[in-house]
């Protein structure tokens, strides 16, 4: 087995930035790092899933990096909506594809293909994939016959809170088509909704994972935050085709 660490939705700030809903997110995530440091330092890839920064510049894409350093060659990125695509694209530019349009990855491992979108349309809170993904993602789907996990920030679904619902992948109908084509696709991975959530959409399973830092409460109407703890997820991955996962909660 290969094992996966995802953690998201850090909304890391510079060095005396503002709190997020009264949550230091800079002490999280050097709580987490230390947690990783101690349990996953030898995790075969560790997939960052969208709002790395909260509305920060490059310094801070680059703070990141630099403590992520145990993990740059097993590191993966993607962009959420608090994130800017430039300055990702100049400090992750060693683990990234070449594209001028997006943030993604194309990865393998243990069997697995591994594919990274950029979801990101500057400005706005909900996602839609950025450039020529759509092309690209058939295209690579297409020339694989084993299994593939999808990693993005914006899921795909409605996970049963309204208010986000309203804020999730733009084109759900195109994905979901996409999906149900390619019987290969596995696993889709996501952030975005600050909460640990399963569903399927067809032959896919489809995971969200807890934030590093504040939560927001499950099947909510209106915008809520939950109590529980910030949490990671981990996927051990065979290559068969099969998995295990499960959410640890710091």
């Amino acid at each position: 087995m290969s094992q996966i660490v995802q953690i998201t939705d850090l909304h890391l700030v510079a060095g005396g930035g503002p709190l997020l809903l009264e949550h230091d997110t800079r002490a999280a995530f050097l709580k987490m790092r230390k947690y990783l440091l101690e349990h996953h330092n030898d995790c075969e890839r560790l997939i960052v899933t969208g709002d790395l920064v909260h509305d920060e510049g490059e310094e801070v894409y680059q703070e990141l990096f630099d403590a992520l350093a145990p993990w740059h060659d097993r590191l993966r990125v993607v962009p959420g909506n608090h994130d800017t695509r430039a300055p990702m694209q100049n400090v992750f530019s060693s683990i990234i594809r070449e594209d001028p349009e997006s943030v993604s990855f194309l990865d393998e491992l243990n069997g697995w293909t591994l594919i990274g979108l950029d979801t990101l349309i500057e400005g706005a809170v909900e996602g839609d994939l950025a450039g020529e993904q759509w092309g690209w993602l058939r295209e690579t789907v297409s020339a694989v016959t084993g299994p593939v996990a999808i990693f993005m920030h914006h899921p795909p679904v409605f996970v049963g809170s309204q208010w986000i619902d309203q804020l999730s992948l733009a084109s759900l109908g195109i994905f979901a088509n996409l999906v149900e084509e390619f019987e290969q696709i596995k696993l889709v991975i996501c952030g975005h909704v600050h909460q640990e959530f399963y569903t399927q959409l067809f032959h896919a399973d489809v995971f969200t994972t807890p934030s590093t830092c504040v939560q927001f409460k499950p099947n909510s109407h209106d915008f809520a935050v939950d109590a529980s703890s910030p949490g990671l997820r981990t996927f051990n991955l065979k290559p068969d085709g099969s998995y295990q996962t499960k959410v640890i909660r710091l």
